[in-house]
C-alpha cells in the first residue's frame, strides 16, 4: 500500500542520516523503527481498518524466555513453571522475537499448528555483519517453534526430565540479506508430533519474508526432546564409506587462482587478530601488503568472533580438490551463546555451528584472494542452493575446544564469486553437526574485479621494489601498512617528547612549557591514527576527522577488575574521547595560546549500543571536531564520537572539551543551583545497611569506599536513593596515567563511582546476576564542572532511582558527584541492567 511505501522510504532515509553521525538518540530511533515495524505488520495483515495487538509483544517474549510461562500463557500453564525445565526462548542477547502476531492450533493438544513472528533489524545490532543481518541469525530469528511446542503442550509430556535439541533443518535462500530498517516475517508450522521409543520428537518448518519477498524457506525441520543420559550416550555424526571417498570438484574450466601458493598452512590467533584488524599481510604475508585496499573486509569481531586459529588450510586440499580449511576456538563455560541458551539448559544453538564453519571457509576465500573493500563487499548465501544441517552432539559448559572442518565442493562466479562446501564440527574430538552444500558469494564483486585489483597490486609491488619504498598510502592507512601515527608516538605524546609525536613544532613542549597530554598506561586506549581528513596539522580549525584504533588486550586489567568479563563503562567512554584529545593536539591546539593549558572534558550526550568482552578484537573510533571557540583565554571545542567494532556501533554521541589554564580552573565554582538530596527524618529510618560485595569491581577500579544511606524507597520520586564517598589518595594509580605533568582524576571513573552505586541499588532489587554497566540503547548525559586533584580529601557520590523496570531489571537513576563539598558532576539519565 501507499502508506506502507512511506513508511519504508522514511526509514531508508533514517538509516541515511544515521550513518551521517546521527544527532538524535539511537534510543529515539530504535523506538521509532519498532513502532513503524508494528504499524508496517498491521498493514499487512488487516483487511480492515481496526488496530490488531500482537499475540505476544517482546516483552511478553523475553518473560517466556526468562521467567515464568505461566504469566504469559495464564494458569491453564502455570503448573509448568514448577518443573525442572522447560522449553524456552534464548535470553538475550539471542532472543530474536520482536512479537508474535498470531498462533494457530489448540493449546496443549500435541497436534498441528503455527505462529507468524516478526524480528527487526535495528541498526547498530550486535551482529551485523558487512552492514547486514548474517545467514545464522537470519534463520534464528525463526525460533518460534521453541514457543510453539510449548503452547502445543509438549512441556505436560516431558515434565522438565528432557530438554530441546534440534535435530536437521534444511535451509534455503531466495533473495539477499535483509539490512537494518527490515522487517523479517516467519510463518513458522509444527506438522506432527510423534515417539520414538521415550524420545518425543516433533516435525517443522518455515517461511520468511521481507517485504512480502521470499527471504528464505526452512523445511524437513526435526527436533527432539532428550535426557542428560540420552545426550551424553550419543555417538555424533556417523558416515557411510561413500560420503568419504574422494569426488570431483566443480569450477570454472578457465579458472585460475589469484594468488600462488601451494601446500599447508596455518595462522595462529595473532594472524586471526590481525586479519580482523584489516591487515591481511600479517596473517596471509607479504603477498597482500600492496593490494589498494583501504579498509579490508575480514572477520566479524564481538559476539560473532568465532574462531580463534587456523590449524590447516590448503587451498587444493580437501575430499573434491578445491581446498580444505581446519578452524578451531576455545569454549569457556560462560561464553555468551551458552549463558543465553537456554537460562536453565546451557547449549551452543546450531545455528550458530554452522555460522562458525562459514566463518572458516571465509578465511580460505580470502587466502584464495577474494577480498575487498569494507563497505562495498559482503557475504550473503547463494540463492537457490539448499543446505542441510545435522546436528548429532552438542557444544556445554563442559567442552574445551571445537574444531570446524571445511571442504570445497564447487567454486564459480554468478558473476560474484561463489563457493559451495561441505562442513563437519568436532566437539573435543566428537564429530558432533555435519553441514551439506554450505554456499557463501561475496558480493559487490566480480571476477573482473577481483583480477584487476591483483594486477594492480602486482604493479604496486613492482613499483615499490625499483623505489626501495612501500607503496604509498595518502592520507589514509592501507590494510597491510603501517598507520600514519603509531603506539610509539602516541605513547611519546602521552609520557615522553611531544616533538616525537608531532615534530619541531611541538619542541618547545618538550622541556620549557607543559603541554596537555593523553592519558598513559594503563588508562591509554589508544594505538594508532589510520585517517586523518578535513584538517592540517598545526591548523586550528574545526571540521577535522580522524580513525583511531584501540586494540582489546583478551587479558586486560580492566577485565579482571571489573568483577565480570566485560569492558567497564569508564574505559569504553576513554576509547571514545581519546582520540577528541589527539585531534585537538594534532591541529595545534597548545600552540594558540602563550600560556600552558589543561585540557578537560566538559561533558556529552551519548548512547551504547553493545558491550565489549575480551574477544572483540580492535575497536575504531572516528571523531570529528565540530566546533572551536576561543574566548577569555580558553579554547572551547565540540566532537561527535562513534566506536565500532567490526563495523558494527559500539557507542555514539557528542562531547564537549575546553582548554583552560590551571589559574581558570583553580576558581571554578561547580555546578550552579544544584540541591542536593537531604533524606528526611522518616526515610532516614527506613534506611538500610548495605555492603560492597560480591559482583562488584576490584580495588583498582572500585570507586566506592563505603556505602553511608541506602533507601530502597527514598528519593526525590520515591524510587531510591543512595549516597557514597571515597577517601582521595594521592598516589592511586589513575593521578599517574591521566595526566603526565598534570594529574587529575579521569571523569570517566567518577561515572564508573556514580554507576556502582547503581550496582549496588540493582543487586539488593533483584538478586545477583552479570551487570549491563550501561543499558544498550539508553541515552545518557554528563556534565562537569570541576575535578578531583591529588590534594582534595573526600569525594561524594549520590544517585537518585528514577525508574525501575523489574520485568526488564534495569534502573535509571540521576546523581551528582561532589569533592569536599562542591557539586562538580552531574548524571543524567544512566541506566543499567541486572542481566
Amino acid at each position: 500500500s501507499a502508506l506502507r511505501l512511506q513508511l519504508v522510504a522514511a526509514h531508508e532515509a533514517g538509516l541515511k542520516a544515521h550513518e551521517a553521525f546521527l544527532r538524535l538518540s539511537e534510543g529515539f530511533a530504535r523506538a521509532q523503527l519498532r513502532n513503524a515495524a508494528v504499524q508496517t505488520s498491521l498493514l499487512n495483515s488487516l483487511a480492515g481498518g481496526a488496530v490488531a495487538k500482537p499475540f505476544l509483544d517482546r516483552r511478553q517474549c523475553l518473560e517466556f524466555a526468562s521467567g515464568a510461562i505461566g504469566r504469559v500463557l495464564g494458569e491453564r500453564f502455570a503448573a509448568v513453571d514448577g518443573q525442572p525445565t522447560r522449553v524456552r526462548l534464548p535470553e538475550e542477547p539471542l532472543m530474536l522475537m520482536d512479537r508474535i502476531l498470531s498462533v494457530r492450533g489448540e493449546p496443549r493438544a500435541l497436534g498441528a499448528g503455527g505462529a507468524v513472528t516478526e524480528h527487526d533489524v535495528l541498526p547498530g545490532a550486535w551482529y551485523l555483519d558487512c552492514g547486514r543481518i548474517p545467514t545464522c541469525i537470519a534463520v534464528e530469528a525463526g525460533q518460534a517453534d521453541l514457543f510453539l511446542c510449548a503452547y502445543l503442550g509438549i512441556d505436560f509430556e516431558t515434565k522438565g526430565l528432557r530438554v530441546y535439541r534440534l535435530l536437521d533443518a534444511e535451509v534455503t535462500f531466495h533473495g539477499g540479506l535483509p539490512r537494518p530498517g527490515e522487517v523479517i516475517r516467519y510463518d513458522i508450522r509444527i506438522d506432527r508430533f510423534a515417539r520414538h521409543g521415550d524420545v518425543r520428537l516433533f516435525f517443522f518448518n518455515f517461511e520468511s519474508t521481507v517485504g512480502g519477498r521470499p527471504l528464505l524457506s526452512m523445511r524437513k525441520g526435526c527436533a527432539g526432546f532428550f535426557t542428560a543420559e540420552e545426550l551424553a550416550a550419543g555417538k555424533g555424526v556417523v558416515f557411510k564409506p561413500e560420503e568419504l571417498a574422494p569426488a570431483p570438484g566443480r569450477k570454472p574450466e578457465d579458472w585460475r587462482e589469484l594468488v600462488a601458493g601451494a601446500g599447508k598452512l596455518s595462522f595462529g590467533d595473532k594472524q586471526l587478530a590481525a586479519l580482523r584488524r584489516g591487515d591481511l599481510a600479517s596473517c596471509f604475508g607479504p603477498g597482500f601488503a600492496s593490494l589498494p585496499l583501504e579498509r579490508p573486509e575480514t572477520l566479524p569481531v564481538g559476539r560473532m568472533r568465532l574462531v580463534d586459529r587456523i590449524l590447516e588450510l590448503d587451498v587444493r586440499g580437501g575430499r573434491f580438490g578445491l581446498g580444505f580449511v581446519k578452524g578451531e576456538a576455545d569454549i569457556r563455560p560462560d561464553d555468551w551463546h551458552l549463558a543465553c541458551h537456554f537460562k536453565d539448559d546451557h547449549v551452543m544453538p546450531g545455528t550458530l555451528m554452522y555460522e562458525c564453519c562459514l566463518h572458516t571457509l571465509r578465511v580460505l576465500l580470502m587466502r584464495r584472494g577474494w577480498v575487498g573493500e569494507a563497505g562495498q563487499v559482503w557475504y550473503e548465501p547463494v540463492v537457490g542452493v539448499a543446505s542441510g544441517l545435522h546436528c548429532r552432539g552438542q557444544v556445554t559448559a563442559a567442552t574445551r575446544k571445537v574444531w570446524y572442518e571445511v571442504a570445497v565442493k564447487e567454486l564459480g562466479f554468478d558473476p560474484a564469486p561463489f563457493a559451495v562446501a561441505d562442513a563437519l564440527m568436532y566437539a573435543d574430538g566428537k564429530p558432533i553437526v555435519r553441514i551439506t552444500d554450505m554456499s557463501v558469494r561475496m558480493g559487490g564483486t566480480d571476477r573482473g574485479t577481483l583480477e584487476s585489483m591483483w594486477s594492480r597490486s602486482c604493479e604496486l609491488r613492482a613499483e615499490g621494489a625499483e623505489s626501495g619504498r612501500p607503496p604509498a598510502g595518502g592520507v589514509r592507512a592501507v590494510g597491510g601498512q603501517a598507520p600514519l601515527f603509531d603506539t610509539n608516538k602516541i605513547l611519546a605524546f602521552a609520557t615522553g617528547k611531544p616533538s616525537d609525536a608531532f615534530g619541531e613544532p611541538y619542541q618547545v613542549f618538550d622541556s620549557e612549557r607543559v603541554i596537555a597530554r593523553l592519558p598513559g598506561p594503563p588508562y591509554q586506549v589508544l594505538d594508532r591514527i589510520t585517517r586523518i581528513e578535513g584538517c592540517a596539522a598545526f591548523k586550528l580549525a574545526a571540521g577535522g576527522v580522524v580513525d583511531a584504533e584501540y586494540d582489546v588486550p583478551p587479558d586486560a586489567w580492566y577485565f579482571k577488575s571489573n568483577g565480570q568479563p566485560t569492558m567497564p563503562f569508564g574505559v569504553l567512554l576513554e576509547v571514545a574521547l581519546q582520540p577528541c584529545g589527539w585531534l585537538a593536539a594534532y591541529v595545534g591546539s597548545a600552540l594558540s595560546s602563550a600560556t600552558d593549558l589543561c585540557f578537560r572534558n566538559l561533558g556529552g550526550t551519548a548512547i551504547q549500543h553493545e558491550e565489549i568482552g575480551p574477544d572483540a578484537g580492535t575497536l575504531t573510533t572516528t571523531v570529528k571536531m565540530t566546533k572551536n571557540l576561543a574566548s577569555a583565554g580558553m579554547l572551547i571545542q565540540d566532537y561527535e564520537m562513534a566506536v565500532r567494532c567490526g563495523g558494527r556501533l559500539v557507542y555514539e554521541g557528542t562531547t564537549e572539551f575546553g582548554f583552560f589554564s590551571k589559574a581558570a580552573l583553580s576558581e571554578q565554582v561547580g555546578i550552579r543551583g544544584t540541591v542536593l538530596h537531604s533524606p528526611s527524618e522518616a526515610e532516614s529510618a527506613r534506611s538500610v545497611m548495605l555492603e560492597i560485595g560480591p559482583g562488584m569491581p576490584d580495588r583498582t577500579l572500585l570507586m566506592i569506599d563505603d556505602v553511608d544511606i541506602f533507601i530502597p524507597d527514598g528519593g526525590p520520586k520515591g524510587m531510591g536513593f543512595i549516597r557514597g564517598t571515597k577517601r582521595v589518595d594521592p598516589s592511586e594509580w589513575f593521578f599517574k596515567a591521566h595526566f603526565y605533568q598534570d594529574p587529575v582524576c579521569p571523569g570517566s571513573l567518577g561515572l564508573e563511582s556514580f554507576i556502582q552505586l547503581m550496582k549496588l541499588a540493582a543487586r539488593q532489587r533483584w538478586g545477583e546476576g552479570r551487570f549491563e554497566s550501561m543499558a544498550l540503547g539508553r541515552k545518557h548525559s554528563w556534565l562537569y564542572r570541576g575535578q578531583v586533584i591529588p590534594t582534595s580529601r573526600v569525594v561524594t557520590v549520590e544517585a537518585r532511582v528514577t525508574a525501575a523496570d523489574d520485568a526488564r531489571r534495569e534502573l535509571h537513576a540521576d546523581g551528582f558527584l561532589s569533592v569536599d563539598g562542591k557539586v562538580i558532576y552531574k548524571m543524567t539519565d544512566f541506566a543499567l541492567r541486572v542481566v
